[in-house]
């Protein structure tokens, strides 16, 4: 009787971790970014960038696979908050992602992204920061306005991760 009480125990609690995880490992996006993004460019014409499993794509070409070499391989960076930033900047205000975590210069990256608690027209949006002061937004539907804006002063590393 013993023997049976705790073999149903064990098995109960092996079965007791959480199945909503939002970031796995290295080789797959984090689940809350994944799907089609809308940035606006003017003149009716829109970035657009979809995110899958183990893919990022921009504007119909895929940039980052597991299968790729070098740079354009999928290695998703997570960031978290308080954690340091490029440069040997201290800061990031809250939990972002890099895509290609594998690259050598600036130039081969496309910068920091996270689902921002922000709303436009009822739907949280994505936002990105790269490099100097820029932030941009991408919503999950085609709305014709850029919603980019700089933010300069000494804080604007916080802001990573973060509104």
């Amino acid at each position: 009787m013993t023997l049976l009480t705790g073999l149903s125990v064990s098995v109960g609690l092996s079965f007791s971790a959480p199945a909503s995880a939002k970031y796995v490992n290295h080789s797959t996006t984090p689940t809350e970014l994944r799907g089609t993004w809308y940035q606006y460019q003017g003149h009716h014409q829109w970035t657009k960038i979809v995110i899958k499993k183990h893919a990022f794509k921009l504007n119909g070409k895929t940039l980052y696979t597991p299968k790729k070499k070098s740079w354009h391989k999928l290695y998703v960076l997570h960031h978290k908050k308080g954690q340091e930033a490029s440069g040997g900047l201290k800061g990031y205000g809250g939990t972002n992602y890099t895509f290609n975590g594998k690259f050598k210069g600036d130039y081969q990256q496309l910068g920091n992204f996270w689902l921002s608690p922000r709303k436009i027209k009822g739907r949280r949006v994505m936002k990105s920061y790269y490099n100097m002061w820029n932030f941009e937004v991408y919503t999950r539907q085609k709305i014709q306005h850029n919603y980019n804006y700089t933010s300069k002063g000494k804080q604007y590393i916080n802001k990573i991760g973060r509104s």
